[in-house]
């Protein structure tokens, strides 16, 4: 297997020289249409989980759709690389694979149905013998998170393919399989950091919190105590309570920066993308986190919408100072940091007007600041410096 493995990874550089099958416009739609269902209801499961008590049992009826879901884009896939074998020849009765003959990204599509086949069955039986996990635990799962695994393997699948095509300026339909795998990835990711999420758990700034936490004996009210001491006073009856939801806070910013944008900009430095497909992955991903906490923030679309808009406008204005329309390196890095501060700024705009802000402007400010930097990080890893040394690459 493992030798398998390694062949099909060796194989992929054949793909920029026509050796490996590329598949159909149709035949990705499907693909990502298909990746919508197990993920829709990835979402309604995690509401059930994070908002209701006494799921016991393994057999919910959400459970049930995702599972379905799954089955059918394995077996929809399977069918994909199936019929490009038979093209080549092939004689899959034999169970014989000519790996060259894999249409490109559908390899790495595979290893996730792989993953998935034995993370299904892994998970009822986890269940059985652990039970059912409590809160945050969930999430860690073992099984869970190579359910996860596969499903971020198969949900790429779209990007990955459209990759490999000659097209740099698609049209919104053309270019409808890159977002539907865009905006299932950006969902996966950020349905695993949920309790790291400023769109799930986005509490730690509002005035109601701060005020809760007002109550408790925090260090933070003895200045006499260091920061360090504060935190390694173990046994004593004070807690840093302010210490770790300000860092919460902040670490979901840095989180949620990176699950949005590190796609957006790498999309945006493959493709002229065209007008609105970010503000649909950006909409889309905004109704799917608004499931776990089952519409209570729904004005947090907003920000996001409001983000897309902005990564849209960016890649038209910007494309237009090069022939094929694809923004520049330099352009790259001024859409990461801009795309982040209209995100945020627009983020504790509509926070402080729903719940108030109880943070003091030494934090938020801070907070605004270290997500635009964020976005400048994100931006410098997707454009790196193109002068000096070449990057290093793989040999053939």
């Amino acid at each position: 297997m493992a030798t398998q493995l390694n062949e099909m990874a060796r194989s992929a550089p054949k793909a920029v020289r026509g050796a490996r099958p590329l598949t159909e416009w149709r035949d990705d739609l499907i693909t990502m249409a298909l990746a919508v269902w197990p993920i829709t209801a990835m979402f309604f499961d995690g509401r059930n989980h994070n908002n209701d008590t006494g799921q016991e049992s393994f057999f919910s009826l959400a459970h049930m759709v995702l599972y379905t879901g799954a089955t059918a884009l394995g077996l929809w896939i399977t069918w994909v690389v199936v019929k490009h074998q038979l093209a080549a020849g092939v004689n899959v009765r034999r169970l014989m694979i000519d790996f060259s003959a894999i249409p490109v990204g559908y390899g790495v599509a595979i290893i996730g149905l792989g993953i998935l086949t034995i993370a299904g069955p892994w998970d009822l039986i986890w269940h059985e013998l652990y039970g059912f996990e409590v809160g945050v635990d969930a999430i860690y799962s073992p099984s869970h998170l190579c359910l996860f695994f596969g499903a971020m393997l198969a949900t790429t699948t779209g990007i990955r393919s459209m990759w490999a095509k000659q097209d740099i300026a698609p049209d919104l339909r053309t270019f409808a399989p890159v977002i539907l795998s865009a905006a299932m990835f950006i969902a996966v990711a950020g349905f695993i950091t949920m309790y790291l999420s400023a769109f799930m758990t986005n509490v730690t700034m509002t005035t109601a919190f701060v005020d809760d936490l007002a109550r408790f004996d925090d260090v933070r009210a003895d200045q006499s105590i260091s920061v360090n001491a504060g935190l390694t006073g173990y046994g004593d009856d004070r807690w840093a309570y302010n210490f770790y939801s300000v860092s919460h806070g902040m670490a979901s910013m840095i989180i949620t920066g990176l699950i949005l944008l590190g796609p957006t900009l790498l999309i945006m430095r493959r493709w002229r993308v065209p007008f609105g497909a970010f503000t649909i992955i950006f909409a889309i991903f905004g109704l799917l986190v608004n499931i776990m906490t089952e519409y209570r923030d729904i004005v947090l679309i907003v920000p996001l919408l409001l983000a897309g808009v902005t990564a849209d406008v960016l890649q038209q204005r910007l494309g237009m100072q090069r022939k094929d329309g694809r923004i520049s390196l330099g352009g790259i890095r001024l859409a990461g940091p801009a795309i982040a501060a209209v995100l945020w700024f627009s983020y504790y705009a509509v926070v402080a007007l729903k719940d108030g802000i109880g943070w003091e402007p030494t934090l938020w400010v801070g907070a605004l600041v270290v997500g635009v930097m964020t976005g400048f990080g994100v931006a410098f890893l997707i454009a790196p410096p193109a002068y000096g040394p070449r990057l290093v690459e793989a040999e053939e």
